[in-house]
């Protein structure tokens, strides 16, 4: 199991740290096509993306996602590994919730122009 030490997310000079949880989405490598007499394959255009769980500070005003266009997001690994995904934009802004910790949560869905592993 590879436990995460920061999830970063840079835009405008400003960088937001205030998450709990990193789901990365799935990623489509190819598909299959019918052909006349057997099934080939094709590549797709990858479309990384990943979702936050974003925790609402109580004493001072929420970051305002409805901006994030064209930003960085960090997720470092304890082990040293590193995802930066490049040209990111927010998605979707889900429902604010509180979770088992008393904490109010937001999940945060983004979409991004590039997913590197290092």
């Amino acid at each position: 199991m590879e436990y995460i030490n920061r999830c970063t997310l840079s835009i405008n000079g400003q960088e937001i740290t205030d998450f709990k949880k990193f789901t990365d989405n799935e990623r489509e490598l190819a598909r299959q096509v019918n052909l006349m007499n057997k099934t080939g394959h094709c590549g797709v255009t990858q479309r990384p993306g990943c979702k936050l769980d974003y925790v609402v500070p109580l004493d001072s005003e929420p970051f305002d996602f409805d901006v994030v266009k064209d930003g960085t997001l960090s997720v470092e690994y304890e082990n040293g590994k590193r995802i930066t995904f490049s040209g990111v934009r927010t998605l979707k802004v889900g429902e604010s919730t509180i979770d088992g910790d008393n904490e109010l949560v937001q999940t945060i869905e983004f979409g991004a122009q590039k997913r590197a592993a290092e």
